[in-house]
């Protein structure tokens, strides 16, 4: 008997998905656990697998498509049967329904093709505007070709910045929103800034560069972070309710910029790492970012956020805390400049402005101003790591 296999829920935050690549056609065999499609979630985007076994009989959603969590997406049949529209049926719960015929039922109740709500999505066109050329029938593929056309053939209205151009959210910003305006909200936040000389640590990674050892600038910044925080446990603290929870474990997040948004990889227990183990781990999950194909697991449990603008030319900023953490790092970029040596002569180094934003609710200004001091500490003097 037919069976259909809904998209499942594969995060805690995930409500939906936009449908980016089917891996599978019509006439596959698919077993349970196989992977049968890529999909943008609320993270980022994944491979999405099978919790049905069977044979492709059709394909309910489309490239291109966002869908709800839950809703049908794939028809799966068992060996030598034979699938029809109208007299298929579907095993759920000891429950037979009629599978449904090859259209979209939108929230509003609007009836449309597959093929003609990704027209409509592609063009930046809502589809609840169209109107079916059959009355009480379903919007079909010339219905949406139609309106275009009709919408083209009418005059332009151009407001100051001229024609505009739509692009829907992604789920990808659509998640940063909702989280960065929840932290505006909610979050009481105050910025302490200080001016760090990196030339020590500069000289830490060419030490390794020359022994074929890669480390980043922020791969040393999450070190000193965790190095940092392990000194400070109440900035590794969240608020909830009206408890503070001090975390046990330190995860520090980093910040990658990706074509579809922000995303913040994060080191687990990255007090317990040696340094090269943070640099590596950091290069792989940055990589995997980058790629949009970074499991939401290693996207989760931060503690606190690193977040670094410098190599765009910023020389500070105040970013935005990542709920429900306490704290959130801005790192400047770097600079030549001549400072007073311990002799008041002036030396030429390599300068940074950091800017720690913090949680007033749960930690104060001088708490702060401490880990702030001890961090910079580290920062001039790496060897302290070790």
């Amino acid at each position: 008997m037919a069976k259909i296999m809904a998209l499942p829920k594969i995060g805690v935050n995930m409500t939906e998905a936009f449908i980016v690549k089917w891996l599978v056609n019509v006439g596959d065999k698919v077993n349970d656990g196989d992977a049968i499609m890529e999909a943008e979630t609320d993270k980022s985007t994944q491979e999405i697998y099978a919790t049905e076994s069977g044979i492709v009989a059709k394909l309910l959603v489309s490239e291109g498509e966002t869908v709800e969590c839950n809703r049908d997406i794939m028809v799966l049949l068992g060996e030598n049967e034979i699938y029809t529209e109208k007299s298929s049926t579907i095993e759920e719960k000891s429950v037979v329904a009629k599978i449904p015929a090859a259209s979209v039922m939108t929230k509003k109740g609007v009836r449309i093709s597959p093929l003609a709500k990704k027209i409509a999505n592609e063009k930046g066109i809502d589809f609840h505007m169209v109107q079916p050329g059959i009355p009480g029938g379903r919007i079909v593929k010339k219905d949406v070709l139609d309106f275009i056309q009709r919408s083209r053939s009418e005059p332009c209205v151009r407001v100051e910045g001229g024609n505009l151009e739509v692009i829907p959210v992604s789920p990808i910003r659509k998640t940063i929103g909702q989280r960065m305006l929840q932290s505006t909200l909610e979050k009481p936040c105050v910025g302490l800034n200080t001016t760090a000389d990196a030339t020590a640590m500069l000289k830490l990674i060419d030490k390794y560069k020359e022994k074929g050892i890669k480390i980043s600038f922020d791969a040393v910044l999450a070190k000193i972070a965790a190095k940092t925080l392990g000194l400070h446990r109440n900035i590794n603290t969240i608020l909830e309710g009206d408890n503070f929870l001090v975390k046990c474990d330190i995860n520090v997040g980093v910040a990658v910029d990706t074509d579809k948004g922000l995303m913040v990889p994060v080191i687990k227990n990255a007090d317990q790492k040696s340094l090269v183990e943070v640099a590596r781990e950091l290069a792989s999950m940055a990589e995997g970012a980058k790629k949009l194909q970074l499991p939401a697991a290693s996207m989760s449990d931060g503690t606190f956020t690193i977040t670094n603008l410098g190599m765009f030319g910023v020389d500070e900023f105040a970013p935005i805390i990542n709920p429900p953490e306490c704290c959130i790092l801005g790192i400047g970029a770097l600079k030549k400049m001549f400072v007073p040596d311990e002799n008041d002569q002036p030396k030429l180094a390599t300068m940074f402005q950091m800017t720690l934003v913090f949680d007033h609710r749960i930690v104060d200004g001088a708490p702060a101003a401490r880990f702030l001091r001890d961090f910079k500490e580290f920062v001039e003097a790496p060897e302290l790591l070790i």
